[in-house]
């Protein structure tokens, strides 16, 4: 377990940034194929460090892609001018040369100064870990780091493993959060968060049971979604944008009904699917999907930014989008 310590009379904040996915070719200014890309990304994280101040980095995934192997040691060189901890949880892109590529980046990033992580149990994939923001000597919330895998293969109308599908968390990983919650329960910890890269099959019953059926979410704007009308009775509070398909599992992974039954996860974050930002409270678990930041493989410029995790004196804790205008630079 990985702890830090938080003052008694300040809140201490989680900055998470999600899909960076920098090209090597944009990482290197002298690359014929550089682009304003990353401008964009360094502008991005550079003003929401200023205005966050944060207390630890998140990272939720796809940092570049597999192939791009010159692009991680780039980041980690980046984001550790900025002394300040940070964590990560691999996404689908980052998994595509599988753990052993996985394993030669983890050995540069822990040459790092300000880089934190735990491999943890193999059998349950790649980086399950939990992180501890502790307050008077005890935990008062707890990060769980959820590796989500890549991407898996369904049986076909003949039983053929053909159909693509991107994974879900598996029953080892299932077990370790329950054995970690009740441990955390034993140290008078209350409140935790869930982050990883692809969503929980539970974001398509929770955007299905929120937002107006009526109405086509890819028309509806970041400013739109703040005024309520997209969203059904009892979900007025959801704000954000859905301008694509969930990029889930396709079938109920049991991952929602052991949180709920644990009732110890508020926030459940996720990245994966870059043009997708919405909060929504479903059935008492904020359900979010973390701001992209940059431009990286695709975006939408209007929804570009970090994710802030604030944990509060009692553990309980408040998530908001901060958004970073970066039209100066289109």
């Amino acid at each position: 377990m990985v702890t830090f310590q938080k003052e008694k009379n300040k809140d201490f904040v989680v900055l998470n940034l999600t899909d960076v996915q920098l090209c090597e070719c944009q990482w290197d200014e002298n690359d014929p194929k550089y682009d304003n890309a990353y401008a964009i990304m360094n502008y991005t994280v550079k003003t929401l460090i200023e205005r966050v101040k944060p207390d630890l980095i998140t990272v939720t995934g796809d940092i570049s892609s597999a192939d791009q192997k010159k692009a991680y040691p780039a980041f980690s060189k980046y984001i550790e001018q900025y002394r300040i901890p940070w964590a990560l949880t691999w996404g689908n892109h980052d998994q595509q040369d599988g753990m052993e590529f996985l394993d030669d980046i983890l050995k540069i990033y822990r040459k790092g100064q300000y880089f934190v992580h735990e491999d943890g149990d193999p059998t349950m994939g790649n980086g399950n870990y939990v992180i501890a923001i502790m307050q008077d000597g005890k935990p008062v919330h707890a990060l769980f780091m959820v590796d989500s895998h890549n991407c898996t293969h369904l049986p076909d109308e003949n039983g053929e493993p053909t159909v693509f599908a991107y994974d879900k968390l598996n029953e080892a990983q299932l077990a370790w959060y329950k054995d970690q919650v009740e441990a955390l329960r034993q140290d008078g910890c209350k409140h935790s968060s869930m982050l990883m890269h692809i969503p929980i099959y539970a974001y398509r019953e929770a955007f299905e049971a929120a937002f107006q059926s009526d109405i086509d979410p890819k028309t509806v704007t970041m400013e739109q979604s703040l005024k309520g009308d997209c969203w059904k009775e009892g979900y007025k509070d959801s704000y954000g944008v859905g301008h694509e398909v969930i990029g889930s599992y396709p079938y109920d992974d049991g991952v929602f009904t052991v949180v709920k039954e644990l009732g110890h996860t508020e926030n459940i974050v996720s990245g994966h699917d870059h043009t997708n930002n919405w909060v929504i409270k479903y059935q008492g678990v904020n359900l979010i999907y973390a701001t992209k930041t940059g431009k990286g493989c695709y975006w939408e410029p209007e929804s570009n930014g970090g994710t802030v995790i604030q944990i509060h004196h009692d553990g309980s804790s408040t998530v908001r989008h901060e958004m970073v205008d970066v039209t100066h630079l289109l």
